[in-house]
Protein backbone atom coordinates (compact mmCIF):
# COMPACT_ATOMS: atom_id res chain seq x y z
CA UNK A 1 0.00 0.00 0.00
CA UNK A 2 2.53 2.21 0.72
CA UNK A 3 4.35 1.43 -2.33
CA UNK A 4 1.07 2.66 -4.54
CA UNK A 5 0.81 6.04 -1.96
CA UNK A 6 4.61 6.71 -3.44
CA UNK A 7 3.98 5.87 -6.97
CA UNK A 8 0.74 8.04 -6.80
CA UNK A 9 2.41 11.36 -5.30
CA UNK A 10 5.04 11.23 -7.92
CA UNK A 11 2.37 10.87 -10.77
CA UNK A 12 0.79 14.01 -9.34
CA UNK A 13 3.98 15.68 -8.71
CA UNK A 14 4.29 15.36 -12.51
CA UNK A 15 0.98 16.40 -13.96
CA UNK A 16 1.31 19.39 -11.72
CA UNK A 17 5.30 20.54 -13.20
CA UNK A 18 3.58 20.07 -16.46
CA UNK A 19 0.65 22.36 -15.35
CA UNK A 20 3.53 24.97 -14.76
CA UNK A 21 3.43 28.08 -17.50
CA UNK A 22 5.15 26.78 -21.02
CA UNK A 23 8.61 27.91 -21.31
CA UNK A 24 7.83 29.63 -24.90
CA UNK A 25 10.69 29.07 -27.34
CA UNK A 26 10.97 32.09 -30.05
CA UNK A 27 12.53 30.66 -33.27
CA UNK A 28 14.95 32.97 -34.88
CA UNK A 29 16.59 32.26 -37.57
CA UNK A 30 19.60 33.67 -38.73
CA UNK A 31 18.71 34.65 -42.06
CA UNK A 32 15.89 34.78 -44.48
CA UNK A 33 15.41 33.82 -48.11
CA UNK A 34 12.78 35.16 -50.52
CA UNK A 35 12.09 33.13 -54.04
CA UNK A 36 10.86 34.31 -56.96
CA UNK A 37 9.67 31.50 -58.86
CA UNK A 38 8.38 31.51 -62.57
CA UNK A 39 5.09 32.60 -63.37
CA UNK A 40 4.38 28.71 -64.45
CA UNK A 41 4.75 27.84 -60.71
CA UNK A 42 5.63 24.26 -58.83
CA UNK A 43 4.63 21.64 -60.32
CA UNK A 44 6.34 21.44 -63.45
CA UNK A 45 8.75 18.33 -63.18
CA UNK A 46 11.59 20.36 -64.69
CA UNK A 47 13.17 23.94 -63.59
CA UNK A 48 11.10 25.07 -60.94
CA UNK A 49 10.90 22.29 -59.29
CA UNK A 50 14.42 21.93 -58.97
CA UNK A 51 14.42 25.18 -57.54
CA UNK A 52 12.41 24.39 -55.07
CA UNK A 53 13.84 21.31 -54.63
CA UNK A 54 17.43 23.31 -54.07
CA UNK A 55 16.11 25.54 -51.43
CA UNK A 56 14.47 23.38 -49.43
CA UNK A 57 17.35 20.58 -48.98
CA UNK A 58 19.31 23.59 -47.65
CA UNK A 59 16.37 24.50 -45.29
CA UNK A 60 17.32 21.63 -44.01
CA UNK A 61 20.82 21.80 -43.12
CA UNK A 62 21.03 26.04 -42.37
CA UNK A 63 18.83 27.81 -40.23
CA UNK A 64 16.62 30.45 -42.14
CA UNK A 65 13.01 31.92 -43.03
CA UNK A 66 11.69 31.14 -46.49
CA UNK A 67 9.12 32.76 -48.30
CA UNK A 68 8.25 31.80 -51.49
CA UNK A 69 7.00 34.06 -54.29
CA UNK A 70 4.68 32.84 -57.31
CA UNK A 71 3.28 35.90 -59.37
CA UNK A 72 0.36 35.67 -61.56
CA UNK A 73 1.40 36.97 -64.48
CA UNK A 74 5.04 38.87 -65.42
CA UNK A 75 3.63 42.68 -64.28
CA UNK A 76 3.09 41.39 -61.20
CA UNK A 77 6.82 40.04 -60.99
CA UNK A 78 7.90 43.21 -62.33
CA UNK A 79 6.33 45.28 -59.42
CA UNK A 80 7.78 42.37 -56.68
CA UNK A 81 11.33 43.45 -57.99
CA UNK A 82 11.26 47.29 -58.87
CA UNK A 83 10.30 47.30 -54.33
CA UNK A 84 13.32 45.55 -53.94
CA UNK A 85 15.35 48.73 -53.62
CA UNK A 86 12.70 50.06 -51.10
CA UNK A 87 12.67 47.00 -49.00
CA UNK A 88 14.90 47.86 -45.98
CA UNK A 89 14.76 45.21 -42.90
CA UNK A 90 14.31 46.79 -39.52
CA UNK A 91 14.97 43.06 -37.70
CA UNK A 92 17.83 42.69 -38.52
CA UNK A 93 17.85 39.82 -40.90
CA UNK A 94 20.25 39.58 -43.58
CA UNK A 95 18.08 38.66 -46.91
CA UNK A 96 19.02 36.55 -50.18
CA UNK A 97 16.79 37.37 -53.08
CA UNK A 98 16.42 34.10 -55.17
CA UNK A 99 15.23 35.25 -58.73
CA UNK A 100 14.87 32.18 -61.02
CA UNK A 101 14.10 32.60 -64.64
CA UNK A 102 15.03 34.20 -67.31
CA UNK A 103 11.82 35.56 -68.23
CA UNK A 104 12.77 38.32 -65.18
CA UNK A 105 15.91 39.56 -66.68
CA UNK A 106 14.79 42.62 -67.97
CA UNK A 107 12.94 43.69 -65.09
CA UNK A 108 16.33 42.69 -63.09
CA UNK A 109 18.29 45.02 -65.23
CA UNK A 110 15.71 48.07 -64.77
CA UNK A 111 16.85 48.40 -61.34
CA UNK A 112 20.39 49.70 -62.80
CA UNK A 113 22.29 47.76 -59.79
CA UNK A 114 20.22 49.51 -56.83
CA UNK A 115 19.07 46.32 -54.98
CA UNK A 116 19.09 47.84 -51.62
CA UNK A 117 20.85 45.73 -48.62
CA UNK A 118 19.59 42.35 -50.52
CA UNK A 119 21.68 39.73 -51.81
CA UNK A 120 20.68 38.47 -55.41
CA UNK A 121 21.04 35.32 -57.03
CA UNK A 122 20.00 35.20 -60.58
CA UNK A 123 19.33 31.35 -61.25
CA UNK A 124 19.35 30.78 -65.21
CA UNK A 125 20.00 34.22 -66.66
CA UNK A 126 22.67 36.66 -67.50
CA UNK A 127 23.71 40.22 -65.95
CA UNK A 128 26.45 42.29 -65.98
CA UNK A 129 28.43 42.27 -62.80
CA UNK A 130 27.15 44.00 -60.18
CA UNK A 131 28.32 44.52 -56.33
CA UNK A 132 25.66 42.03 -54.01
CA UNK A 133 24.52 40.18 -57.77
CA UNK A 134 25.60 36.17 -58.87
CA UNK A 135 24.24 35.69 -62.30
CA UNK A 136 24.38 31.68 -62.75
CA UNK A 137 24.24 30.03 -66.40
CA UNK A 138 24.32 26.87 -67.73
CA UNK A 139 25.70 25.95 -70.66
CA UNK A 140 24.30 23.14 -72.84
CA UNK A 141 25.27 22.62 -76.02
CA UNK A 142 27.62 19.60 -74.83
CA UNK A 143 25.03 17.74 -72.52
CA UNK A 144 22.76 18.23 -75.50
CA UNK A 145 25.27 16.87 -78.48
CA UNK A 146 25.86 13.55 -76.32
CA UNK A 147 21.90 13.45 -76.03
CA UNK A 148 21.56 14.21 -79.62
CA UNK A 149 24.43 11.57 -80.50
CA UNK A 150 23.69 8.64 -78.48
CA UNK A 151 19.73 9.08 -79.13
CA UNK A 152 20.06 9.09 -82.31
CA UNK A 153 21.68 6.10 -82.93
CA UNK A 154 18.51 3.94 -81.61
CA UNK A 155 17.16 4.45 -85.46
CA UNK A 156 18.58 4.48 -88.52
CA UNK A 157 18.61 7.57 -90.44
CA UNK A 158 16.97 9.03 -87.49
CA UNK A 159 14.65 11.78 -88.13
CA UNK A 160 14.73 14.76 -85.21
CA UNK A 161 13.53 17.94 -84.78
CA UNK A 162 12.58 20.27 -81.26
CA UNK A 163 9.75 20.74 -79.42
CA UNK A 164 9.60 23.72 -77.38
CA UNK A 165 7.83 25.97 -75.58
CA UNK A 166 7.85 28.87 -77.33
CA UNK A 167 11.15 30.25 -79.60
CA UNK A 168 12.79 31.37 -76.76
CA UNK A 169 16.83 32.81 -77.27
CA UNK A 170 17.89 30.79 -73.89
CA UNK A 171 17.11 27.29 -75.61
CA UNK A 172 19.75 27.99 -78.20
CA UNK A 173 22.38 26.29 -76.78
CA UNK A 174 20.17 23.23 -76.17
CA UNK A 175 19.08 23.47 -80.03
CA UNK A 176 22.41 23.64 -81.51
CA UNK A 177 24.10 21.12 -79.55
CA UNK A 178 21.23 18.26 -79.94
CA UNK A 179 21.02 19.14 -83.72
CA UNK A 180 24.80 18.77 -84.21
CA UNK A 181 24.57 15.63 -82.14
CA UNK A 182 22.10 14.38 -84.45
CA UNK A 183 23.76 15.01 -87.72
CA UNK A 184 27.11 13.58 -86.56
CA UNK A 185 25.07 10.39 -85.68
CA UNK A 186 23.65 10.06 -89.65
CA UNK A 187 20.50 11.46 -88.83
CA UNK A 188 18.55 14.00 -90.04
CA UNK A 189 16.96 17.03 -88.54
CA UNK A 190 13.28 18.87 -89.38
CA UNK A 191 11.83 22.50 -88.90
CA UNK A 192 11.52 22.80 -84.37
CA UNK A 193 7.96 23.03 -83.45
CA UNK A 194 6.78 25.82 -81.02
CA UNK A 195 3.57 25.24 -78.57
CA UNK A 196 3.44 28.74 -77.91
CA UNK A 197 5.11 32.35 -78.51
CA UNK A 198 5.68 33.16 -74.85
CA UNK A 199 6.12 31.85 -71.75
CA UNK A 200 2.90 30.00 -71.42
CA UNK A 201 3.93 27.64 -73.61
CA UNK A 202 5.69 26.23 -70.58
CA UNK A 203 2.67 24.78 -68.96
CA UNK A 204 0.19 23.67 -72.19
CA UNK A 205 0.85 19.95 -71.92
CA UNK A 206 -2.91 19.13 -73.34
CA UNK A 207 -1.76 21.77 -76.51
CA UNK A 208 2.01 19.91 -76.59
CA UNK A 209 0.26 16.66 -76.90
CA UNK A 210 -1.64 17.35 -79.67
CA UNK A 211 1.02 18.66 -81.61
CA UNK A 212 3.53 16.41 -80.69
CA UNK A 213 0.71 13.80 -81.71
CA UNK A 214 0.66 15.74 -85.62
CA UNK A 215 4.57 15.31 -85.77
CA UNK A 216 5.77 11.62 -84.64
CA UNK A 217 4.89 10.45 -88.10
CA UNK A 218 7.74 12.44 -89.28
CA UNK A 219 10.02 11.99 -86.48
CA UNK A 220 12.01 9.43 -84.44
CA UNK A 221 13.02 11.96 -81.96
CA UNK A 222 12.13 14.89 -80.24
CA UNK A 223 14.25 16.94 -78.25
CA UNK A 224 11.42 18.21 -75.42
CA UNK A 225 12.21 21.89 -74.39
CA UNK A 226 8.92 22.30 -72.84
CA UNK A 227 9.06 22.77 -68.85
CA UNK A 228 6.21 21.66 -67.73
CA UNK A 229 4.79 20.77 -71.10
CA UNK A 230 7.57 17.89 -72.04
CA UNK A 231 4.53 15.67 -70.01
CA UNK A 232 2.31 16.31 -72.91
CA UNK A 233 5.19 15.41 -75.63
CA UNK A 234 6.10 12.27 -73.92
CA UNK A 235 2.76 10.91 -73.29
CA UNK A 236 2.31 11.77 -77.13
CA UNK A 237 5.04 9.83 -77.70
CA UNK A 238 4.20 6.46 -75.36
CA UNK A 239 0.58 6.56 -76.90
CA UNK A 240 2.25 6.21 -80.37
CA UNK A 241 1.52 2.89 -82.46
CA UNK A 242 5.12 2.44 -83.02
CA UNK A 243 8.52 3.28 -81.05
CA UNK A 244 9.37 7.23 -80.88
CA UNK A 245 12.04 8.39 -78.57
CA UNK A 246 12.29 11.48 -76.26
CA UNK A 247 14.90 13.56 -74.17
CA UNK A 248 13.91 15.09 -71.07
CA UNK A 249 15.06 18.63 -69.78
CA UNK A 250 16.39 20.17 -66.53
CA UNK A 251 15.62 16.93 -64.13
CA UNK A 252 15.66 13.42 -64.69
CA UNK A 253 12.25 12.95 -66.73
CA UNK A 254 12.65 9.04 -67.55
CA UNK A 255 10.05 8.09 -65.27
CA UNK A 256 7.53 10.05 -67.53
CA UNK A 257 8.36 7.34 -69.97
CA UNK A 258 10.90 4.92 -68.95
CA UNK A 259 10.71 3.16 -72.57
CA UNK A 260 10.62 5.98 -74.78
CA UNK A 261 12.87 8.69 -72.58
CA UNK A 262 16.16 8.34 -73.81
CA UNK A 263 17.27 10.31 -71.15
CA UNK A 264 17.91 13.95 -70.12
CA UNK A 265 19.52 16.91 -70.46
CA UNK A 266 20.26 18.70 -66.82
CA UNK A 267 21.83 21.25 -64.80
CA UNK A 268 22.62 20.89 -61.23
CA UNK A 269 20.71 24.24 -60.37
CA UNK A 270 19.84 22.79 -56.72
CA UNK A 271 23.61 22.05 -55.65
CA UNK A 272 24.52 25.46 -56.70
CA UNK A 273 21.16 26.99 -54.79
CA UNK A 274 22.65 24.68 -51.64
CA UNK A 275 25.80 26.61 -52.02
CA UNK A 276 25.15 29.71 -52.49
CA UNK A 277 22.57 29.41 -49.64
CA UNK A 278 25.78 27.63 -47.20
CA UNK A 279 27.92 30.60 -48.27
CA UNK A 280 25.40 33.32 -47.41
CA UNK A 281 25.31 31.80 -44.43
CA UNK A 282 28.50 32.18 -43.68
CA UNK A 283 28.46 35.63 -44.04
CA UNK A 284 30.14 35.12 -47.64
CA UNK A 285 28.26 36.08 -51.06
CA UNK A 286 30.53 35.88 -54.13
CA UNK A 287 29.31 38.44 -56.96
CA UNK A 288 29.67 37.89 -60.30
CA UNK A 289 28.66 36.23 -64.02
CA UNK A 290 29.16 33.25 -64.44
CA UNK A 291 28.94 30.26 -66.87
CA UNK A 292 28.84 26.84 -65.43
CA UNK A 293 29.64 23.99 -68.13
CA UNK A 294 29.73 20.10 -68.42
CA UNK A 295 33.45 20.11 -68.04
CA UNK A 296 33.73 21.77 -64.55
CA UNK A 297 30.76 19.05 -63.39
CA UNK A 298 27.55 21.60 -63.90
CA UNK A 299 26.11 20.16 -67.12
CA UNK A 300 25.27 16.25 -68.06
CA UNK A 301 23.23 14.05 -70.32
CA UNK A 302 21.49 11.76 -67.13
CA UNK A 303 20.65 8.27 -69.40
CA UNK A 304 17.70 6.31 -68.86
CA UNK A 305 18.98 2.86 -68.86
CA UNK A 306 15.72 1.50 -69.66
CA UNK A 307 16.60 2.44 -72.55
CA UNK A 308 19.93 3.09 -73.50
CA UNK A 309 21.30 0.32 -71.45
CA UNK A 310 24.24 0.65 -68.64
CA UNK A 311 26.83 1.00 -70.70
CA UNK A 312 27.05 4.66 -69.68
CA UNK A 313 28.68 7.63 -71.82
CA UNK A 314 31.70 7.28 -73.81
CA UNK A 315 34.73 9.33 -72.22
CA UNK A 316 35.91 10.08 -75.70
CA UNK A 317 32.14 11.54 -76.90
CA UNK A 318 31.72 13.58 -73.58
CA UNK A 319 35.31 15.16 -74.30
CA UNK A 320 34.57 15.58 -78.25
CA UNK A 321 31.17 16.89 -77.10
CA UNK A 322 33.10 19.20 -74.46
CA UNK A 323 35.62 20.70 -77.34
CA UNK A 324 32.59 21.16 -79.52
CA UNK A 325 31.08 23.18 -76.79
CA UNK A 326 34.37 25.65 -76.81
CA UNK A 327 34.29 25.92 -80.48
CA UNK A 328 31.11 26.60 -80.34
CA UNK A 329 30.83 29.44 -77.96
CA UNK A 330 33.60 30.99 -79.46
CA UNK A 331 32.11 31.11 -82.79
CA UNK A 332 28.67 31.64 -81.81
CA UNK A 333 27.55 34.36 -83.50
CA UNK A 334 28.93 33.36 -86.65
CA UNK A 335 27.43 29.77 -86.53
CA UNK A 336 24.06 31.65 -85.60
CA UNK A 337 24.50 33.03 -89.15
CA UNK A 338 25.67 30.11 -91.15
CA UNK A 339 23.42 28.13 -92.86
CA UNK A 340 25.95 25.45 -93.34
CA UNK A 341 26.53 24.91 -89.00
CA UNK A 342 25.01 21.90 -88.97
CA UNK A 343 27.02 19.71 -91.95
CA UNK A 344 30.51 21.35 -90.05
CA UNK A 345 31.76 17.91 -87.90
Amino acid sequence: MKQKTTILVLIILFFSACKKEPVIQIYKPDFEVFVLLPVEGLGDRSFVDITYEGVETAFIDFKFRVNYIVPKNLDEAKSWINALADLERTDGLNTLVIIAGNQYENSLKALNGHFGSHKILFINGSFDENEGLASVTYQTFAPSYIGGYLSAQLKPNCRAMVIAGFDAPFYKDFDQGFKQGVIDAGGSIHESAYISNDFSGFAMADSAYRLTEQLLSENDLIFALACGSNMGIINAARNYSEQRYVIGLDSDQSWMGLNVVTGSVISLIGDDIYNYIEAFSHGTFESGDFIRTMEDGATTFLINEIVMGDAGIPENLIQRAIQKEKEYLLNRDSFSKSSNFYNKK
